[in-house]
């Protein structure tokens, strides 16, 4: 019979490369995005997940007003891609 000490070696090391290599860098990930969406300010220039471009009219607590070329919409905050530089 095999020593019980090496099963525990092999699935604890098999979770350190599950976590490092996919659990924690999915984290960071949405760590950043959330941060990205709670700094967004009046007149931010910003792509939505749908590859929308306009410009950030009003903010609410979980809707933004946006501005596309003239046209007026409300979407929701997590629906922000990224702030166009």
């Amino acid at each position: 019979m095999e020593n019980p000490m090496y099963f525990i070696l092999i699935y604890g090391g098999m979770f350190a490369l599950m976590y490092f290599l996919l659990i924690r860098p999915n984290k960071q990930k949405t760590k950043a995005a959330k941060e990205m969406r709670d700094n967004l300010k009046v007149g931010d220039k910003i792509v939505t997940i749908g590859g929308f471009i306009g410009k950030v009219e009003k903010l609410g607590e979980e809707d933004i007003t946006v501005d596309f070329n003239g046209t007026s919409l409300k979407i929701k905050r997590w629906a922000v891609g990224s702030v166009d530089l």
